[in-house]
């Protein structure tokens, strides 16, 4: 690696993946940090790992961590010295490349690589992982301050959606919060409470959906949110950070039909899956829009359907989380609600 750091010394490895162990790959960046070297320091999560034990066993989700670890490794090759940080998390230390650009095109190189991969032995898994990445000395000069920032990248990757790679710039990230379990629940909490205060409190119902509709793309950076009918798409927003302007009804019925009876909500983390069952004219047009992924939340009460909460990401296919698809269910329920007791149709409004 041409580092005197890994010269003449007895460095652990890890058990399970061969990798530096974080003693290690952490002293590493204080060697760096001491020595003045300019360097960037990542952290990469696999996405959604918890399902992975919970659905498939630790056995397979040993063998998870060690395949990503060897694909990272092989990715970043003598760019990037890899280290397992712990539990499902790596630490990546690359020496000499800080420029945006450069690491810019490293990561996304490097990404692609482990996107949506499917491990041997386990063919039902898509991998995906989520990169969170700050740099010395031009983001902060000591180690624990730039771990803080790598660790805000990786927190705005997660609330973005997962599967992405974000550089800390101070211009956007620096006012970033980090949250504990104990606050996500909280939130969790205060974000439902919301729902129904704001469609009890709009003096018409389609004040209440559409001041919804911005709190919900606001919070979980949707793209594109709406309710989509089988003939028509209302109340439509789209995020100021959306990749297009492009927000149309959907009119093939793929997606309404295949919303799940009990949940009440069917997603796709990658529209390009559609070519796979034979679903291109539905492709096409999400291509048209920009849609790399997309969810349906049914608005529902006594089994009267009123239509569906429609949510598009257009930066990138979005691994879709358990607790955005509960908010977005309690909305669609919520709304269902709202145009029961007052006697409206989504159309009337």
């Amino acid at each position: 690696m041409g580092d005197e750091f890994f010269s003449n010394k007895d460095l652990k490895t890890d058990f399970l993946t061969g990798l530096y162990t974080r003693d290690v790959i952490v002293d590493y960046a204080k060697h760096l940090i001491d020595t003045g070297a300019e360097f960037s320091l990542g952290l990469i999560d696999i996405d959604n790992f918890k399902n992975v034990n919970d659905n498939y066993g630790h056995t397979i989700g040993d063998h998870v961590i060690s395949f990503l670890a060897n694909r990272l490794k092989e990715s970043f090759g003598d760019r990037g010295v890899v280290g397992r940080f712990g539990g499902d998390e790596f630490m990546v230390v690359i020496k000499g490349i800080t420029e945006y650009d450069a690491i810019w095109s490293l990561l996304r190189e490097v990404h692609k690589s482990i996107d949506g991969v499917t491990p041997p032995g386990a063919q039902n898994l898509y991998l995906t992982c989520t990169f969170g990445l700050s740099r010395f000395p031009l983001d902060a000069d000591d180690y624990d301050s730039l771990f803080e920032l790598t660790d805000k990248a990786l927190y705005r990757g997660k609330i973005k959606g997962r599967n992405c790679f974000i550089i800390y710039l101070e211009s956007k990230h620096k006012n970033i919060q980090l949250h504990s379990a104990d606050d996500t629940t909280i939130s969790s909490m205060q974000m439902h409470t919301q729902i129904f205060r704001f469609l009890n409190s709009a003096p018409h119902v389609q004040d209440g959906i559409m001041d919804l509709l911005l709190f919900l793309g606001s919070n979980l950076m949707i793209d594109h949110l709406g309710v989509q009918t089988k003939k028509d798409l209302y109340f439509s927003q789209i995020h100021t950070l959306s990749n297009t302007e492009e927000f149309k009804s959907i009119t093939n019925p793929f997606f309404m039909e295949n919303v799940s009876p009990s949940m009440g909500v069917y997603y796709l983390n990658d529209t390009n899956n559609l070519e796979n069952i034979n679903q291109n004219e539905l492709l096409e047009e999400c291509k048209a829009q920009g849609i790399k992924s997309s969810l349906y939340a049914r608005i529902c009460y006594n089994d009267e359907v009123y239509g569906y909460i429609r949510a598009d990401s257009t930066s990138t296919a979005r691994i879709w989380q358990y607790k955005d698809m509960d908010l977005l269910i309690t909305a669609a329920n919520a709304i269902a609600m709202s145009l029961h007791y007052q006697n409206k149709k989504i159309e009337e409004l």
